[in-house]
Protein backbone atom coordinates (compact mmCIF):
# COMPACT_ATOMS: atom_id res chain seq x y z
CA UNK A 1 0.00 0.00 0.00
CA UNK A 2 3.06 2.66 1.05
CA UNK A 3 4.54 1.72 -2.40
CA UNK A 4 1.11 2.33 -4.19
CA UNK A 5 0.54 5.86 -3.04
CA UNK A 6 4.46 6.81 -3.59
CA UNK A 7 4.09 5.74 -7.43
CA UNK A 8 0.68 7.07 -8.13
CA UNK A 9 2.32 10.54 -5.94
CA UNK A 10 5.02 10.36 -8.57
CA UNK A 11 2.71 9.83 -11.14
CA UNK A 12 0.41 12.48 -10.91
CA UNK A 13 3.89 14.71 -10.20
CA UNK A 14 4.84 14.26 -13.36
CA UNK A 15 1.97 14.60 -15.33
CA UNK A 16 1.70 17.95 -13.56
CA UNK A 17 5.06 19.12 -14.79
CA UNK A 18 4.12 17.89 -18.14
CA UNK A 19 1.39 19.44 -18.27
CA UNK A 20 2.90 22.81 -16.88
CA UNK A 21 5.36 22.41 -20.40
CA UNK A 22 8.23 21.38 -18.22
CA UNK A 23 10.36 19.98 -20.62
CA UNK A 24 10.35 16.27 -20.51
CA UNK A 25 14.39 15.66 -19.88
CA UNK A 26 14.04 17.89 -16.81
CA UNK A 27 10.93 15.38 -16.19
CA UNK A 28 12.95 12.45 -16.98
CA UNK A 29 15.75 13.02 -14.25
CA UNK A 30 13.47 13.73 -11.76
CA UNK A 31 11.52 10.40 -12.16
CA UNK A 32 14.21 8.35 -12.52
CA UNK A 33 16.14 9.66 -9.36
CA UNK A 34 12.79 9.43 -7.05
CA UNK A 35 11.85 6.32 -8.49
CA UNK A 36 15.81 5.00 -6.96
CA UNK A 37 15.82 7.16 -4.01
CA UNK A 38 12.61 5.91 -3.04
CA UNK A 39 13.27 2.10 -3.33
CA UNK A 40 10.76 2.07 -6.15
CA UNK A 41 13.02 0.33 -8.57
CA UNK A 42 16.18 -1.26 -9.02
CA UNK A 43 19.40 -1.02 -11.59
CA UNK A 44 18.66 -4.38 -12.21
CA UNK A 45 14.85 -2.80 -13.42
CA UNK A 46 16.85 -0.45 -16.02
CA UNK A 47 17.36 -3.42 -18.26
CA UNK A 48 14.14 -5.23 -16.97
CA UNK A 49 11.62 -2.90 -17.26
CA UNK A 50 13.11 -0.63 -20.35
CA UNK A 51 12.47 -2.13 -23.26
CA UNK A 52 15.68 -1.02 -25.12
CA UNK A 53 14.54 -2.45 -28.47
CA UNK A 54 11.75 0.37 -28.54
CA UNK A 55 14.52 2.55 -27.18
CA UNK A 56 16.79 1.92 -29.92
CA UNK A 57 13.98 2.19 -33.36
CA UNK A 58 12.99 5.36 -31.78
CA UNK A 59 16.16 6.55 -31.47
CA UNK A 60 17.45 5.32 -35.17
CA UNK A 61 13.86 6.93 -36.33
CA UNK A 62 14.89 10.12 -35.24
CA UNK A 63 18.07 10.18 -37.17
CA UNK A 64 16.22 9.09 -40.83
CA UNK A 65 14.06 11.66 -39.85
CA UNK A 66 17.09 14.14 -39.72
CA UNK A 67 18.21 12.40 -43.11
CA UNK A 68 14.51 12.78 -44.76
CA UNK A 69 14.60 16.24 -43.29
CA UNK A 70 18.59 17.09 -44.99
CA UNK A 71 18.03 15.59 -48.42
CA UNK A 72 14.83 17.77 -48.90
CA UNK A 73 12.25 15.43 -49.49
CA UNK A 74 8.90 17.02 -47.71
CA UNK A 75 9.81 20.41 -49.54
CA UNK A 76 10.77 18.62 -53.15
CA UNK A 77 6.69 16.93 -52.60
CA UNK A 78 5.59 20.12 -50.96
CA UNK A 79 6.61 22.21 -53.88
CA UNK A 80 6.06 20.14 -56.13
CA UNK A 81 2.17 20.40 -55.32
CA UNK A 82 2.08 23.67 -54.87
CA UNK A 83 3.58 24.35 -58.51
CA UNK A 84 0.83 22.27 -59.77
CA UNK A 85 -2.11 23.06 -58.04
CA UNK A 86 -3.77 26.44 -59.42
CA UNK A 87 -7.25 26.79 -57.58
CA UNK A 88 -6.32 28.45 -54.41
CA UNK A 89 -8.68 25.84 -52.11
CA UNK A 90 -7.40 22.68 -53.62
CA UNK A 91 -3.87 23.99 -53.32
CA UNK A 92 -4.62 24.93 -49.03
CA UNK A 93 -6.15 21.01 -49.44
CA UNK A 94 -3.70 19.52 -50.71
CA UNK A 95 -0.69 21.24 -48.75
CA UNK A 96 -2.15 20.41 -45.81
CA UNK A 97 -2.99 16.65 -46.33
CA UNK A 98 0.12 15.94 -48.13
CA UNK A 99 1.92 16.78 -44.47
CA UNK A 100 -0.49 14.31 -42.97
CA UNK A 101 0.89 11.84 -45.60
CA UNK A 102 4.48 12.93 -45.22
CA UNK A 103 4.33 12.33 -41.17
CA UNK A 104 3.59 9.05 -41.90
CA UNK A 105 7.72 8.18 -42.71
CA UNK A 106 8.60 11.59 -40.61
CA UNK A 107 8.44 13.00 -37.07
CA UNK A 108 5.22 14.82 -36.63
CA UNK A 109 6.83 17.80 -35.35
CA UNK A 110 9.99 17.62 -38.10
CA UNK A 111 7.35 17.90 -40.50
CA UNK A 112 5.73 21.06 -39.08
CA UNK A 113 9.37 22.71 -39.44
CA UNK A 114 9.84 21.63 -43.08
CA UNK A 115 6.42 22.63 -44.23
CA UNK A 116 6.59 25.84 -42.19
CA UNK A 117 8.60 27.91 -45.11
CA UNK A 118 6.16 26.34 -47.55
CA UNK A 119 3.08 27.41 -45.58
CA UNK A 120 4.27 31.16 -45.17
CA UNK A 121 5.08 31.65 -48.67
CA UNK A 122 1.56 30.61 -50.32
CA UNK A 123 0.21 32.26 -47.59
CA UNK A 124 1.20 35.12 -48.47
CA UNK A 125 0.97 34.90 -51.98
CA UNK A 126 -2.92 33.59 -51.65
CA UNK A 127 -3.19 36.56 -48.82
CA UNK A 128 -4.46 34.35 -46.50
CA UNK A 129 -4.30 33.98 -42.68
CA UNK A 130 -0.69 32.03 -42.19
CA UNK A 131 -2.26 30.92 -39.17
CA UNK A 132 -4.64 28.84 -39.48
CA UNK A 133 -2.90 26.84 -42.46
CA UNK A 134 -0.10 26.08 -40.14
CA UNK A 135 -2.63 24.95 -37.80
CA UNK A 136 -3.65 22.63 -40.57
CA UNK A 137 -0.42 21.38 -41.36
CA UNK A 138 -0.01 20.55 -37.49
CA UNK A 139 -3.08 18.66 -36.91
CA UNK A 140 -2.76 16.65 -40.11
CA UNK A 141 0.82 15.67 -39.65
CA UNK A 142 -0.19 14.84 -35.69
CA UNK A 143 -2.65 12.61 -36.86
CA UNK A 144 -0.06 10.63 -39.17
CA UNK A 145 1.50 9.41 -35.73
CA UNK A 146 0.09 6.12 -35.39
CA UNK A 147 -1.08 5.39 -38.93
CA UNK A 148 2.52 3.44 -38.83
CA UNK A 149 4.66 1.22 -36.84
CA UNK A 150 7.47 4.03 -37.16
CA UNK A 151 4.89 7.15 -37.36
CA UNK A 152 5.80 7.89 -33.83
CA UNK A 153 6.71 6.90 -30.41
CA UNK A 154 3.33 5.76 -29.35
CA UNK A 155 3.37 3.24 -32.13
CA UNK A 156 7.08 1.74 -31.78
CA UNK A 157 5.86 0.84 -28.41
CA UNK A 158 2.22 -0.77 -28.70
CA UNK A 159 4.25 -2.55 -31.59
CA UNK A 160 6.92 -3.78 -29.31
CA UNK A 161 4.92 -4.48 -26.48
CA UNK A 162 2.79 -6.98 -29.15
CA UNK A 163 5.23 -7.94 -31.19
CA UNK A 164 3.48 -6.40 -34.19
CA UNK A 165 4.38 -6.00 -37.71
CA UNK A 166 4.55 -3.09 -40.11
CA UNK A 167 1.41 -4.67 -42.13
CA UNK A 168 -0.40 -4.93 -38.75
CA UNK A 169 -0.88 -1.16 -38.69
CA UNK A 170 -2.50 -1.67 -42.29
CA UNK A 171 -4.11 -5.09 -41.27
CA UNK A 172 -4.61 -6.92 -38.55
CA UNK A 173 -6.39 -10.52 -37.86
CA UNK A 174 -7.96 -9.42 -41.62
CA UNK A 175 -9.39 -6.38 -40.87
CA UNK A 176 -8.37 -2.63 -41.17
CA UNK A 177 -6.63 -1.33 -38.52
CA UNK A 178 -4.85 1.86 -37.80
CA UNK A 179 -3.50 3.33 -40.94
CA UNK A 180 -7.39 3.26 -41.94
CA UNK A 181 -8.77 4.04 -39.08
CA UNK A 182 -6.43 7.77 -38.78
CA UNK A 183 -5.76 8.21 -42.36
CA UNK A 184 -9.75 7.82 -43.93
CA UNK A 185 -10.92 10.86 -41.02
CA UNK A 186 -7.37 12.87 -40.84
CA UNK A 187 -8.48 13.29 -45.25
CA UNK A 188 -11.92 14.26 -44.66
CA UNK A 189 -10.92 16.36 -41.53
CA UNK A 190 -8.45 18.19 -43.48
CA UNK A 191 -11.13 19.16 -46.06
CA UNK A 192 -13.45 20.54 -43.25
CA UNK A 193 -10.52 22.16 -42.21
CA UNK A 194 -9.61 24.54 -45.27
CA UNK A 195 -13.43 25.02 -45.85
CA UNK A 196 -14.34 26.23 -42.35
CA UNK A 197 -11.44 28.41 -42.50
CA UNK A 198 -11.03 29.83 -45.63
CA UNK A 199 -14.21 29.44 -47.67
CA UNK A 200 -14.92 32.69 -47.14
CA UNK A 201 -11.85 34.32 -47.86
CA UNK A 202 -10.78 36.53 -50.82
CA UNK A 203 -7.65 34.50 -52.52
CA UNK A 204 -5.62 35.61 -55.22
CA UNK A 205 -4.98 33.13 -57.89
CA UNK A 206 -1.54 31.24 -58.34
CA UNK A 207 0.93 31.30 -61.06
CA UNK A 208 3.54 28.48 -61.23
CA UNK A 209 6.37 31.14 -61.68
CA UNK A 210 5.30 32.52 -58.39
CA UNK A 211 6.96 29.31 -56.41
CA UNK A 212 10.52 28.74 -56.44
CA UNK A 213 11.71 25.88 -54.55
CA UNK A 214 15.44 26.09 -53.13
CA UNK A 215 17.52 23.64 -54.88
CA UNK A 216 16.62 20.29 -53.85
CA UNK A 217 19.11 17.03 -54.72
CA UNK A 218 16.78 14.77 -55.90
CA UNK A 219 19.61 11.80 -56.05
CA UNK A 220 19.98 12.34 -52.04
CA UNK A 221 15.94 12.34 -52.14
CA UNK A 222 15.45 9.35 -53.92
CA UNK A 223 18.67 7.19 -51.86
CA UNK A 224 16.81 8.14 -48.91
CA UNK A 225 13.29 6.87 -50.02
CA UNK A 226 14.44 3.53 -51.13
CA UNK A 227 16.53 2.66 -47.70
CA UNK A 228 13.15 3.82 -46.01
CA UNK A 229 11.63 1.49 -48.45
CA UNK A 230 13.97 -1.20 -47.20
CA UNK A 231 13.06 -0.75 -43.84
CA UNK A 232 9.72 -0.30 -44.05
CA UNK A 233 9.82 -3.85 -45.65
CA UNK A 234 12.43 -5.54 -43.31
CA UNK A 235 10.06 -4.37 -40.51
CA UNK A 236 6.90 -5.94 -42.29
CA UNK A 237 8.44 -9.32 -42.08
CA UNK A 238 10.01 -9.25 -38.51
CA UNK A 239 8.31 -11.78 -37.41
CA UNK A 240 9.04 -14.22 -40.22
CA UNK A 241 12.72 -12.90 -40.18
CA UNK A 242 12.71 -12.78 -36.07
CA UNK A 243 14.76 -9.57 -35.95
CA UNK A 244 14.68 -6.92 -33.63
CA UNK A 245 12.90 -3.48 -34.10
CA UNK A 246 15.92 -1.93 -33.98
CA UNK A 247 18.02 -4.06 -36.82
CA UNK A 248 15.58 -2.91 -39.91
CA UNK A 249 16.73 0.90 -38.78
CA UNK A 250 20.08 0.34 -38.52
CA UNK A 251 20.64 -1.75 -42.16
CA UNK A 252 18.70 1.34 -43.58
CA UNK A 253 20.90 4.10 -42.60
CA UNK A 254 24.24 2.26 -42.91
CA UNK A 255 23.45 1.60 -46.24
CA UNK A 256 22.20 5.06 -46.95
CA UNK A 257 25.52 6.49 -45.01
CA UNK A 258 27.48 4.01 -47.03
CA UNK A 259 26.03 5.13 -50.41
CA UNK A 260 26.79 9.02 -49.44
CA UNK A 261 30.33 8.39 -48.61
CA UNK A 262 31.37 5.79 -50.75
CA UNK A 263 29.22 7.41 -54.06
CA UNK A 264 28.97 11.13 -53.00
CA UNK A 265 32.03 11.79 -51.03
CA UNK A 266 28.61 13.32 -48.57
CA UNK A 267 30.50 13.44 -45.26
CA UNK A 268 28.87 16.58 -44.12
CA UNK A 269 25.43 15.42 -44.35
CA UNK A 270 25.89 12.02 -42.14
CA UNK A 271 27.91 14.20 -39.78
CA UNK A 272 24.70 16.62 -39.87
CA UNK A 273 22.17 14.13 -39.27
CA UNK A 274 24.12 12.25 -36.61
CA UNK A 275 24.40 15.74 -35.17
CA UNK A 276 20.57 16.51 -34.82
CA UNK A 277 19.55 13.61 -34.72
CA UNK A 278 21.36 11.76 -31.80
CA UNK A 279 19.37 13.53 -29.04
CA UNK A 280 19.74 12.17 -25.82
CA UNK A 281 16.43 14.41 -24.31
CA UNK A 282 13.81 11.59 -25.80
CA UNK A 283 15.89 8.11 -25.08
CA UNK A 284 16.34 9.52 -21.08
CA UNK A 285 12.43 10.56 -21.24
CA UNK A 286 11.33 7.11 -22.58
CA UNK A 287 13.57 5.22 -20.18
CA UNK A 288 11.90 7.42 -17.15
CA UNK A 289 8.58 6.89 -18.44
CA UNK A 290 8.89 2.65 -18.70
CA UNK A 291 10.57 2.66 -15.55
CA UNK A 292 7.18 4.66 -14.19
CA UNK A 293 4.97 2.54 -16.06
CA UNK A 294 6.56 -0.98 -14.97
CA UNK A 295 6.40 0.87 -11.35
CA UNK A 296 2.72 1.29 -11.63
CA UNK A 297 2.36 -2.15 -12.91
CA UNK A 298 4.22 -4.03 -10.20
CA UNK A 299 2.83 -2.47 -7.61
CA UNK A 300 -0.72 -2.77 -8.60
CA UNK A 301 -2.18 0.58 -9.42
CA UNK A 302 -2.84 -0.13 -13.38
CA UNK A 303 -4.70 -3.27 -11.61
CA UNK A 304 -6.92 -1.12 -8.82
CA UNK A 305 -7.20 1.37 -12.36
CA UNK A 306 -8.48 -2.34 -14.70
CA UNK A 307 -10.46 -3.18 -12.07
CA UNK A 308 -11.94 0.21 -11.06
CA UNK A 309 -13.21 0.62 -14.82
CA UNK A 310 -14.46 -3.07 -14.96
CA UNK A 311 -16.89 -1.86 -11.78
CA UNK A 312 -17.96 1.37 -13.47
CA UNK A 313 -18.76 -0.10 -17.05
CA UNK A 314 -19.32 -3.47 -17.08
CA UNK A 315 -17.93 -6.18 -19.29
CA UNK A 316 -19.09 -4.94 -22.46
CA UNK A 317 -16.50 -4.67 -24.77
CA UNK A 318 -17.90 -1.77 -26.78
CA UNK A 319 -18.58 0.43 -23.69
CA UNK A 320 -14.85 -0.81 -22.44
CA UNK A 321 -13.38 0.34 -25.99
CA UNK A 322 -15.08 3.76 -26.07
CA UNK A 323 -14.16 4.31 -22.19
CA UNK A 324 -10.60 3.62 -23.60
CA UNK A 325 -11.06 5.53 -26.26
CA UNK A 326 -12.31 8.80 -24.27
CA UNK A 327 -9.54 8.53 -21.71
CA UNK A 328 -6.93 8.20 -24.32
CA UNK A 329 -8.38 11.61 -26.10
CA UNK A 330 -9.23 13.11 -22.52
CA UNK A 331 -5.14 12.72 -21.34
CA UNK A 332 -3.58 13.61 -24.94
CA UNK A 333 -5.08 16.81 -25.03
CA UNK A 334 -3.13 17.89 -21.80
CA UNK A 335 -0.10 16.00 -21.65
CA UNK A 336 2.56 14.01 -23.92
CA UNK A 337 1.31 10.98 -25.51
CA UNK A 338 4.08 8.54 -24.58
CA UNK A 339 3.08 8.25 -20.32
CA UNK A 340 -0.14 7.80 -21.79
CA UNK A 341 0.51 4.92 -23.84
CA UNK A 342 2.75 3.58 -21.59
CA UNK A 343 0.25 4.31 -18.35
CA UNK A 344 -2.61 2.40 -20.28
CA UNK A 345 -0.94 -0.66 -21.50
CA UNK A 346 -0.84 -2.05 -18.20
CA UNK A 347 -4.85 -1.26 -17.82
CA UNK A 348 -5.92 -2.88 -21.65
CA UNK A 349 -3.16 -6.22 -20.27
CA UNK A 350 -5.35 -6.12 -16.72
CA UNK A 351 -8.72 -5.54 -18.39
CA UNK A 352 -8.49 -7.88 -21.75
CA UNK A 353 -8.03 -11.64 -20.03
CA UNK A 354 -11.60 -10.63 -17.89
CA UNK A 355 -13.89 -9.75 -20.59
CA UNK A 356 -11.74 -12.67 -23.00
CA UNK A 357 -9.90 -10.44 -25.97
CA UNK A 358 -7.36 -10.05 -27.35
CA UNK A 359 -5.77 -6.26 -25.77
CA UNK A 360 -4.78 -5.43 -29.57
CA UNK A 361 -8.32 -4.63 -30.03
CA UNK A 362 -8.41 -2.21 -26.91
CA UNK A 363 -4.79 -0.72 -27.89
CA UNK A 364 -6.28 0.14 -31.22
CA UNK A 365 -8.57 2.31 -29.02
CA UNK A 366 -5.43 3.57 -26.98
CA UNK A 367 -4.04 4.51 -30.07
CA UNK A 368 -7.15 5.93 -31.87
CA UNK A 369 -7.73 7.84 -28.90
CA UNK A 370 -4.21 9.38 -28.45
CA UNK A 371 -4.40 10.67 -32.57
CA UNK A 372 -8.18 12.19 -32.06
CA UNK A 373 -7.24 13.83 -28.74
CA UNK A 374 -3.69 15.53 -29.24
CA UNK A 375 -5.53 18.35 -31.29
CA UNK A 376 -7.97 20.22 -29.11
CA UNK A 377 -4.98 22.37 -27.42
CA UNK A 378 -2.18 23.36 -28.67
CA UNK A 379 -0.19 21.28 -26.05
CA UNK A 380 -1.31 18.29 -26.49
CA UNK A 381 1.34 17.11 -29.57
CA UNK A 382 4.64 18.02 -30.33
CA UNK A 383 2.83 18.93 -34.04
CA UNK A 384 0.96 21.79 -32.40
CA UNK A 385 3.94 22.70 -30.07
CA UNK A 386 6.30 23.60 -32.83
CA UNK A 387 3.49 25.26 -34.88
CA UNK A 388 2.85 28.20 -32.33
CA UNK A 389 6.82 28.17 -31.14
CA UNK A 390 6.81 28.95 -35.06
CA UNK A 391 3.98 31.33 -35.28
CA UNK A 392 5.67 33.59 -32.19
CA UNK A 393 8.87 33.82 -33.89
CA UNK A 394 7.22 35.10 -37.12
CA UNK A 395 5.10 37.48 -35.25
CA UNK A 396 2.26 35.71 -35.59
CA UNK A 397 1.05 34.35 -32.15
CA UNK A 398 -2.22 32.27 -31.64
CA UNK A 399 -3.51 32.12 -28.59
CA UNK A 400 -4.69 29.24 -26.65
CA UNK A 401 -8.40 29.80 -27.33
CA UNK A 402 -7.91 30.98 -30.62
CA UNK A 403 -6.00 27.29 -31.50
CA UNK A 404 -8.70 25.52 -30.43
CA UNK A 405 -11.38 27.40 -32.13
CA UNK A 406 -9.03 27.10 -35.50
CA UNK A 407 -8.83 23.40 -35.04
CA UNK A 408 -12.71 23.14 -34.05
CA UNK A 409 -13.89 21.68 -37.27
CA UNK A 410 -11.19 19.24 -37.84
CA UNK A 411 -11.03 18.01 -34.65
CA UNK A 412 -15.05 17.23 -34.71
CA UNK A 413 -15.05 15.91 -37.48
CA UNK A 414 -12.04 13.78 -36.93
CA UNK A 415 -12.70 12.38 -33.74
CA UNK A 416 -16.34 11.35 -34.86
CA UNK A 417 -15.22 9.44 -37.66
CA UNK A 418 -11.84 7.82 -35.99
CA UNK A 419 -14.10 6.87 -32.71
CA UNK A 420 -17.07 5.54 -35.86
CA UNK A 421 -14.29 3.24 -37.25
CA UNK A 422 -13.04 2.26 -34.25
CA UNK A 423 -16.25 1.15 -32.84
CA UNK A 424 -18.00 -0.57 -35.99
CA UNK A 425 -14.21 -2.41 -37.11
CA UNK A 426 -13.07 -3.92 -33.71
CA UNK A 427 -15.91 -3.75 -31.24
CA UNK A 428 -19.02 -4.65 -32.94
CA UNK A 429 -17.70 -7.36 -35.77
Amino acid sequence: MYHQVLVSVLFITAVALLALEVERHIVAVFVIVFLVALGLVSLEDFYVLVDWDVVGLVLCMSVYSAVLEISGFAKWAAWGVAKRTRSPLLLLYTLTLLAGLVSLVLENAVTVFIFAPVAFAVASLLNVDVKKLLVGIALAAGMSGSATMIGDPPAIIVAGRYNLAFTDFIIYESKPSMFFITLIPMIIATGAHILYNFRSAEMRQVSSSSLNADTIDRRFVLEALVFLFLKISLLSLRRELHVPLTLPALVALTGLYATRITLHRDYESVKRSLREGLNYKLPLFLVSVFLLSGSLKRHGVTDIVAEFIMRSVGANIIVLGVVVFAISALLSSLIENIPVTLTLIPVVDSIAPQIGVNPVILIWGVLSGLTAGGGYTYIGSGANVVAVHILDSKGSKISFTGFAKTALAFNLVNTALVLSMYTVIWLLY
